[in-house]
């Protein structure tokens, strides 16, 4: 059995895997000397500020205008040029009345929930209790445009990201459902017959009433750990506009570190982590998993004291009870669930210095929440180690990233084998000119794909000096052994002094093994151009293996020094279009193979067949036929097009059929 790992946990370890670069048929290359240095150029931004305005008895009020808001920036009062009024309706109520759609219409700025499940004070009925509120929240109270994460903290593992903000919340719900811990479906309290003798029994929360020294020191280090990391994680949030809410199941550090009056060095260190969340606009709801134990808990080993602090000073709201669920997500959606966003321009400055923003309403009688700030942008290499993981996985992952609009590159996830070694290949166009903010200097290189479960498959990272190519463009590949499901394909390239990025992406499904007859894979199209260029992404080769690694060439022949892969598109009047082509034929002595082809124009529809298909050069390589073929094109008309490819054995007349999807500018 393979071990399988979250995509994340790769993020959050030390790697130590290297990039091998396999340069074919390249000039030679030379390095460039006298880098440029970075400069920020100083350019007017639109800041989002998220305000929750409630009445006297906490209330939201939700028909304030523009006019009814007064904000300042550093003490200076701001103009106020973009308003958006967010306010949400149970859906008993859209049914009868016209509701206010604004936030159903691209939104400037979304909700944005983490739900964080503390394993290091918690227990299989805690779990089990916090995985049933947060799929509640997620079922009752999120809108559409919210985005959603998914964390964990454990002692073994720290802090342990699942799932990054996602507006797709069925992929949140299945990352919880996947959580450790069972599920037993929405069980009410009084199931559990005591409740806070199971934690005692479990050992998660014992403590003995009088702790000698060396367990309160250990008490006290796994403490800090949980201050520390979430403290990092509330640093690497800054930077991504609006609220960031953080939902929070634990049973909370011990009352006894909170209270000591004989050393407060960890109270002021939890404080500490408080405000850094506070000025990175992060509040914390905290929910108790542990209400009924709290009697049987003596010694100070309770912990609702740090979770009420933690809601208190970060601006979140304590909620005492988990398995009141419908209470706490309706106690959370009355204080998120109704906002404004107030928007004005400012001069961006790159020094990663905090502004301190006030906002108040004209009209008597109204409480202001709003986020109490932001930090100006900072030069990449001044971000932490966990900011830059986060930007990664930001890049990585995001379906719109909070950090950057990162350019796009195109790229194919080519299935060529049905054994499952070496059975994939994916492989990008790079075009230097087109992201050339990216690859003008050192450039890390992160390629990985993920299957159904949101495993990782394969993964690589390294990093490529693309300014020392001569070449304009760039092959960049990567040969896969995947067993057979739905695999998603990324490719991050990331300028490591600017963090400035590029992403490709590309999905395959690698079918069941199939039985006699013939098998045709995707072709690989080839388009004329002179002296490409072919980066090979691999991990280092162990030492005392004598297998050859396989390179493009080995699995697609016949690539001639004059012809490159057609990855995304090509030119208006290009009339041949040569193709390799991998047929697997099982159990058919003397086979014999016709080639068809055709078109299909994406904006018709309409069938467009290719006659005079001819076969070039064929050999067998390993069980696995590979033909050169070519096709004439007739003239066609700039647009998307599949181009569907026929094999068919003669001998015992089985077809199989393999498509591509290609642009013609």
């Amino acid at each position: 059995m393979k071990k399988k790992k979250t995509f994340l946990s790769f993020l959050l370890l030390a790697l130590s895997l290297q990039l091998s670069l396999h340069e074919l048929d390249s000039a030679s290359i030379q390095t460039k000397k006298g880098q440029e240095e970075l400069k920020h150029e100083v350019v007017i931004v639109l800041k989002l500020v998220q305000v929750y305005i409630t009445d006297k008895k906490g209330n939201p009020v939700t028909d304030l205008e523009k006019s009814d808001f007064i904000l300042t920036d550093n003490g200076k009062l701001q103009t106020v040029t973009d308003f958006e009024r967010h306010i949400f309706k149970p859906e008993k109520e859209l049914k009868d009345t016209k509701p206010d759609l604004t936030w159903r219409t691209s939104p400037k700025l979304n909700r944005k929930f983490f739900f964080l499940l503390d394993y290091s004070r918690n227990d299989v009925f805690g779990v089990t209790k916090s995985k049933n509120a947060a799929l509640h929240f997620i079922d009752t109270k999120l809108q559409p445009t919210d985005e959603v994460g998914v964390l964990s903290y454990s002692r073994m593992k720290g802090l342990i990201l699942h799932e990054y903000l996602t507006t797709d919340h069925q992929i949140i719900r299945k990352a919880i459902e996947k959580m450790r811990g069972t599920l037993k479906g929405k069980e009410k309290e009084t199931e559990v017959k005591d409740p806070g003798e199971s934690y005692l029994e479990s050992g998660a929360l014992v403590e003995a009433s009088g702790v000698d020294a060396e367990e309160r020191r250990f008490e006290m280090m796994i403490a800090l750990e949980f201050t520390e990391i979430l403290r990092e994680f509330a640093k690497s949030l800054r930077y991504i506009p609006g609220y960031k809410n953080i939902i929070l199941f634990s049973a909370g550090l011990s009352n006894s570190l909170m209270r000591d009056r004989y050393d407060s060095r960890f109270r002021e260190l939890f404080e500490d982590m408080c405000k850094e969340l506070a000025s990175s606009s992060t509040p914390v709801y905290t929910v108790d998993t542990c209400p009924k134990g709290r009697e049987l808990l003596k010694g100070g080993l309770a912990g609702d004291d740090s979770l009420r602090f933690l809601s208190n000073l970060s601006g979140g709201k304590y909620f005492n009870n988990v398995a009141h669920y419908e209470s706490v997500a309706r106690g959370i959606q009355n204080i998120t669930g109704n906002y404004y966003v107030l928007g004005y321009y400012i001069d961006e400055e790159w020094d990663g210095k905090y502004h301190k923003i006030k906002v108040e309403v004209q009209r008597k009688g109204c409480k202001v929440y709003a986020q109490g700030g932001f930090f100006n942008p900072k030069p990449f290499t001044e971000f932490s180690e966990v900011e830059k993981r986060l930007h990664l996985f930001d890049l990585a992952m995001s379906e719109n990233p909070q950090y950057q609009v990162p350019c796009i590159f195109p790229s194919i996830a080519l299935l060529c084998s049905e054994k499952e070694e070496s059975n994939l290949v994916m492989l990008s166009e790079i075009a230097i000119d087109k992201i050339k903010e990216v690859t003008k200097g050192e450039t890390e290189v992160l390629s990985f794909i993920l299957d159904e479960e949101n495993n990782i498959s394969n993964y690589i990272e390294g990093k490529v000096n693309f300014y020392t190519l001569p070449q304009k463009k760039i092959y960049l590949y990567s040969i896969s052994s995947l067993s057979p499901g739905k695999h998603e394909c990324r490719l991050v390239l990331r300028d490591i002094k600017t963090g400035k990025g590029a992403v490709a992406s590309s999905s395959v499904v690698i079918p069941e093994a199939s039985g006699p007859g013939i098998k045709l894979f995707p072709p690989l199209l080839l388009i004329p151009e002179k002296q490409a260029v072919y980066l090979k992404l691999s991990k280092d080769q162990k030492k005392g293996t004598e297998k050859k690694s396989l390179s493009l060439k080995d699995i697609y022949p016949f690539l001639p020094n004059n012809f490159s892969p057609l990855v995304d598109e090509i030119d208006r009047g290009i009339l041949k279009l040569p193709a390799v082509l991998r047929l697997s034929i099982v159990d058919v002595q003397e086979s014999e193979i016709e080639i068809s082809a055709h078109l299909i124009n994406h904006s018709s529809n309409k069938k467009i067949p290719l006659p005079n298909s001819s076969i070039l050069y064929s050999e067998n390589k390993e069980g696995i036929e590979v033909l050169l073929v070519e096709f004439r094109l007739p003239e066609l008309e700039p647009g998307k097009y599949s181009m569907e490819i026929i094999a068919e054995e003669m001998t015992t007349q089985t077809k199989s059929q393999a498509s591509r999807t290609f642009k013609i500018r």
